[in-house]
């Protein structure tokens, strides 16, 4: 069994990938978060220092410098900290009040840095300036509040993203375990079907995800394959047995045909058995040819609606004569109306040609036929039966094998392909095939799916 390593494991690939995607996508968002709140911030701190540059111009009224002065004074004892600096001016720079002792320049409207304002703090100010009257006028609040944040967004974007790291490296390991588990138990069921074990199934857990999908699919799969390499081996078993036999009299009569030939009596007799019996091989490996196809679904593409009592009247009216020559009653049992089946006329024709040919040849003189078709449990079902000799249990689901007979001793006419032909016939309609025991006789029921829309149950009489 072949191992994967961690880092090459699709499921560890996977959650790293996942992880990857929910970073950037947590990046994203909260620097989306950060603007928007950091943009917020902003907007309060300039209408806050709006609504104090014009409190403060209302102070000085029409003139009061001295109520002006006091109001700054007043203000810069209760800022902390300098939360909120002040700076009265003259227009020639000298300091009337505030709580700063740096003058600043007169183009720091926005934010600036706390040097600018002889503050020593790694945080800037949002600074208004403006005159007032004869004086010029300069108030700034902290921006604190916004380096905060982006310490604290920094921090816990980085917590976040070393615990997810961590979850996702834990999931991923997991995960990688868990997938590689269950891949080892495919590897292993396909290494044993390699070395011909078909009778392997891989063994599917209880989730129902799509690797248990693949799963059923891969026994279904090596189901066919297995069935395919055991009809392989049996076609090749019977086709040696059956044409054994006939090529050995072909060339026992194409020998007598030359001795004849050398003694001057003439070989016609021999040459009409010979042509006869290469007939025989011919139709034997063309009905194989023709299972072969019906088997690739090539004959699919010619499917259309078809009434299936039609092909059952015009095939039995045909086969009437053949049943009273042999003695037997061919009986036909047919509703009035019933849904068309989507199929190849030709091939049902066929199936059901082989049916009355297979009851033909294997029952007695006397014998009852019966052919029925009926709707029931949505399902158009066909129904030839016979009060024959019928076909043991045990045999039932061989001779639908190509070749298989149950006269072993292949002395009576007939290919063993009939009920083959049926059985593919019915695989490639999608219609289910079964051999039942008619009491006495056989019953050989095939059931063709309707499509959507179907009539009411009617039983088979």
């Amino acid at each position: 069994m072949r191992h994967v390593s961690l880092v090459r494991s699709s499921g560890f690939r996977l959650a790293m990938t996942f992880c990857a995607l929910f970073l950037i996508a947590s990046i994203i968002a909260g620097t989306t978060a950060y603007s928007v709140i950091r943009e917020e911030l902003v907007k309060r701190h300039q209408r806050v220092l709006g609504e104090q540059f014009d409190f403060l111009v209302s102070a000085y009224g029409g003139g009061d410098i001295e109520n002006l002065r006091l109001t700054i004074e007043g203000h810069s004892r209760v800022s902390r900290n300098k939360d909120s600096v002040f700076l009265l001016q003259d227009f020639a720079g000298k300091k009337l009040a505030g709580n700063i002792t740096t003058v600043p320049g007169r183009t720091l409207e926005g934010q600036a840095a706390a040097s600018a304002l002889g503050i020593e703090a790694d945080y800037t100010y949002f600074v208004k300036q403006g005159e007032i009257g004869e004086y010029y006028l300069t108030i700034a609040t902290s921006a604190e509040d916004i380096s905060e944040l982006e310490e604290i967004m920094l921090l816990g974007a980085a917590w976040a993203a070393v615990v997810l790291l961590a979850i996702s490296l834990a999931g991923g390991m997991f995960l990688a375990r868990s997938m590689d588990r269950r891949i080892a138990r495919i590897q292993d069921g396909l290494e044993r079907v390699s070395d011909g074990d078909f009778s392997t199934r891989i063994a599917t857990s209880t989730r129902g995800d799509d690797i248990d999908t693949l799963t059923d699919m891969m026994n279904s799969a090596i189901s066919r394959l297995g069935a395919s390499v055991e009809g392989m081996r049996q076609i090749s078993n019977d086709i040696s047995h059956d044409l054994k036999s006939p090529l050995a009299r072909l060339r026992i009569t194409v020998e007598q045909a030359a001795e004849n030939h050398a003694r001057g009596i003439s070989v016609a007799p021999e040459l009409e058995e010979a042509t006869a019996e290469t007939d025989r091989i011919i139709a034997t490996f063309d009905a194989l040819l023709r299972i072969a196809q019906i088997e690739t679904g090539a004959r699919k593409a010619r499917f259309a609606s078809t009434n299936i009592i039609d092909v059952v009247t015009g095939i039995t009216d045909f086969y009437q004569t053949s049943f009273e020559d042999a003695g037997m009653g061919l009986n036909v049992n047919l509703p009035a109306m019933i849904p068309p089946i989507v199929g190849d006329k030709e091939l049902l024709t066929q199936l059901i040609a082989n049916l009355l040919e297979n009851a033909l040849r294997h029952c007695p003189s006397g014998a009852r036929i019966v052919c029925a078709i009926a709707l029931q449990d949505d399902a158009v079902v066909l129904m030839v039966s016979d009060n024959g000799s019928g076909i043991p249990l045990y045999e039932r689901d061989k001779v639908l094998r190509r070749l298989y007979r149950l006269e072993k001793s292949r002395t009576t006419p007939g290919s063993g392909l009939g009920l083959s032909l049926v059985k593919a016939i019915s695989d490639l309609h999608g219609a289910s095939l079964s051999l039942e025991d008619n009491e006495p006789g056989l019953r050989v029921v095939v059931r063709f799916p309707l499509a959507a829309g179907g009539g009411a149950a009617t039983g088979l009489r």
